[in-house]
């Protein structure tokens, strides 16, 4: 209490207490921040490291002119006093929980405890070596030290490939990406024992330095015990053992241990791409390095630049090696200022072209960091340089955008923050138009010249505000089907991170769940999936509960959950391919008229070729009540995935007759890479009299030939493939991978 009393005796001191309390009640009111958790401490930490420490030197200015106090005694009191203070936001936050959901508390205060206090620890720690080595710029000192501390945060993201950072003060930094997950308690517990020790070190070395100026030079070292030196010299050698072996421990990832660790490495004209060797190889390998030289080429010709260095792009087996490594373990990322791509691997087809954008943007960037003014025109370019998302012309899908009602300020689309705040796919979407008819009108030249200033006005001769109502009124000639609205709205209308109860706890259980679903530990993913949803209602949860009812053949409860989830107006626009669940209980429950009806909810919208192609096969089957119910251990997965493909030749030889079951062995043999086996059942097989069946089957025949390399016979099937085309952007694609194949057998003598 006497403690208290003297600490509120100072004026400087309540106005510290009264700016954390102010803050802590401000955090309240702001998404995301307003509940006990990464980011509420986060803020706090950078708040209360700063002041603390300018605290301690002003208690130690007074305790100087007030009486003889020891440095261990003032150290220890002081650090118990800035603690004490963290009790605000803590009581703060733990009330405003009566009103706002807090999903895991204990979690909450665990990363309290790890970012915060200790955070705060380390601060008080350098603020009390700045007093003592700098007395006559104490403050300054350490305002100083504190800046180039946090600093590190920075400078790890831009000069390396990690965007993660473990930090002395803020303990941890996920870096800027649309991840929800953020499962780092572990590794931030190691990296806060280091912290603990290092923040020891300083004590001791500013003790040291005290002795040293009080008893005048080596009398003090003298003085020092032999066990003291030793703890000095023992911590120093943990803190650099620490740091020497950051990458081995997850805390850091250098290029080298990178690309040691993928194992694989292929240099072209323009690039070395660095792979998993033990999943990339043969001909894929192949057509994954020339694919970087293919879009190379594209997007050289379309920007009209030509970088001068070969880029770097790492390609990673899976999102949990990415997420290691450099962090975003399920965002594809490009560092322009670096020239590195970094990608997964089941995504290069879809994400090389767009994240090259980024890179070879730079040639005409904003200084240094290479990139685009605001987030807006550098997504948006890449958008607008790919012409198509969701398998629809950028442009008719921002009218789509429009016709649901999900667009945001579109202006705020194009300042620092405001991109991030709305939904991804909204935010892509529009900037993506916008930014294609701004260079559709306006030429490319003029478009590079905005990308590094921002000045709309000075560029186009109008403010961005009519530029945006041109761009707009140039949307208004598209029509929508009721299926295309219902596409839009599965797909836009959809919340942001920043407007989520509990994002990243429960995406974190939505992780573990679909874990679980994936090793067939269905019981455990129900257990786990009503776990999720007795916290908070969430999209995935719901389907991954759906997904394990099924999957245990509780039709009835199955069939009772999904219709209740259908039938709520105000979230029903996510829950559109919820109906390919349903469908799948109402077959289990042998209601395949039902069953019809929910696959045909989903056709209707047209969402990819890829769940055209689910549905139809779904229809099908089901219209025949022998192969539907011959079938339905397969889809209802009580096949054990070992024995699919034994028992898909069982069912080629009880139906003869029947496409769908040979048709179905054949996916099944791509997937296990039998490319010879799967091409010999496809191209054995009559057409398919729904086009979309036969325009998927003819597109499975390209893609295995060129998995074995054989780029004219791919071409013919694309070529065939395009008779059986319903959607203008199936046409566009096809005509692009027909140019792959002509680039493919171009470069094939060279290699040989």
């Amino acid at each position: 209490m006497v403690m208290i009393k003297e600490f509120l005796s100072y004026r400087s001191h309540v106005i510290a207490l009264v700016v954390l309390l102010v803050a802590s009640l401000a955090l309240t009111q702001i998404p995301l921040f307003n509940y006990l958790g990464y980011e509420f401490s986060a803020l706090i930490v950078v708040l209360w490291s700063l002041i603390a420490g300018l605290l301690t030197i002003s208690s130690w200015n007074k305790r100087e002119l007030q009486v003889n106090e020891g440095f261990a005694a003032f150290a220890a009191r002081s650090l118990m006093t800035v603690l004490l203070a963290l009790v605000i936001p803590l009581i703060v936050i733990a009330v405003n929980a009566f009103f706002v959901k807090n999903c895991s508390f204990p979690q909450g205060i665990i990363l309290f405890f790890l970012v915060t206090v200790l955070g705060v620890v380390f601060a008080h720690a350098l603020s009390l070596f700045c007093l003592v080595a700098f007395p006559r710029r104490k403050k300054t000192s350490f305002v100083i030290a504190w800046i180039a501390v946090l600093a590190q945060i920075p400078y790890v993201g831009l000069t390396g490939p990690q965007i993660f950072a473990f930090n002395p003060i803020l303990g941890f930094f996920p870096g800027l990406t649309y991840d929800e997950t953020l499962d780092v308690t572990g590794r931030l517990l190691v990296y806060r024992i280091g912290t603990l020790a290092l923040s020891y070190l300083v004590l001791l070395a500013a003790a040291s330095l005290d002795r040293w100026r009080n008893n005048r030079g080596l009398q003090s070292f003298r003085s020092t015990s032999l066990p003291g030196r030793l703890l000095m010299v023992a911590l120093a050698v943990a803190v650099a053992m620490l740091f020497f072996f950051s990458d081995w421990i997850g805390l850091s990832s250098s290029e080298s241990s990178i690309q040691q660790t993928l194992g694989g490495r292929a240099e072209t004209e323009h690039f070395v791409v660095f792979y998993p060797d033990t999943l990339i190889k043969g001909p894929r390998l192949e057509q994954v390095v020339q694919s970087h030289e293919f879009y190379y080429a594209q997007v050289a010709r379309v920007l009209g630049v030509l970088p001068g260095k070969k880029i770097h792009s790492y390609i990673y087996a899976n999102p949990a090696q990415k997420g290691k490594l450099i962090g975003a373990a399920n965002t594809d990322i490009a560092k322009p200022w670096l020239g590195q791509l970094h990608i997964n691997a089941g995504d290069v087809d879809v994400s090389l072209r767009h994240e090259l954008v980024h890179v070879m943007a730079a040639d005409f960037g904003f200084p240094l960091l290479k990139i685009g003014v605001n987030s807006g025109l550098i997504e948006g370019l890449a958008t607008a340089v790919e012409r198509v998302e969701y398998e629809e012309p950028v442009h008719r899908l921002a009218a789509m955008v429009f016709a649901t009602g999900a667009a945001p300020d579109i202006q705020s689309l194009f300042s620092l923050s405001g991109f991030m705040k709305a939904p991804a796919g909204v935010s892509y979407t529009l900037a993506g138009s916008f930014c294609r008819y701004l260079i559709d009108r306006y030429g490319m030249r003029r478009f590079k010249l905005l990308y590094k200033s921002g000045e709309y006005s000075i560029l186009y001769g109008k403010p961005l505000p009519l530029l945006l109502q041109e761009w707009r009124r140039s949307l208004d000639r598209f029509r929508f089907s009721t299926g295309d609205l219902e596409k839009a709205n599965y797909l836009f209308k959809r919340q942001s991170i920043f407007g989520k109860e509990c994002a990243r706890v429960i995406a974190n259980m939505n992780t573990e769940t679909r874990t679980m679903l994936t090793d067939r530990r269905y019981e455990e993913a129900l257990t786990s999936a009503e776990k999720s949803l007795g916290k908070t209602m969430s999209t995935e949860a719901v389907y991954q509960k759906t997904t394990a009812l099924v999957r245990l053949g509780k039709y009835a409860d199955a069939i009772a959950f999904a219709q209740t989830k259908l039938e709520d107006s105000t979230a029903a626009s996510s829950f559109l391919t919820l109906n390919s669940l349903l469908g799948d209980a109402f077959w289990g429950a042998d209601s395949l008229e039902d069953a019809m009806k929910a696959f045909g909810e989903i056709l209707r919208a047209h969402l990819s070729l890829s769940w055209d192609e689910s549905m139809t096969l779904r229809k099908e089957i089901v219209l025949k009540p022998d192969l539907a119910r011959a079938l339905k251990p397969l889809f209802l997965s009580t096949v054990e995935d070992s024995a699919r493909i034994s028992f898909l030749e069982n069912m080629a030889q009880t139906f003869p007759k029947e496409q769908i079951p040979r048709y179905l062995l054949a996916r099944e043999k791509v997937s296990s890479q039998r490319y010879d086996e799967a091409m010999q059942l496809l191209d054995g097989m009559r057409s398919f009299d729904s086009p979309t069946l036969e325009l998927a089957r003819q597109r499975r025949l390209a893609q295995v030939a060129m998995a074995l390399g054989h780029y004219q016979e791919s071409k013919m099937y694309y070529w065939q493939s395009l008779n059986s085309v319903y959607r203008e952007t199936q046409s566009v694609e096809i005509e692009e991978k027909l140019r792959f194949c002509d680039w493919m057998d171009e470069i094939g003598p060279r290699q040989n």
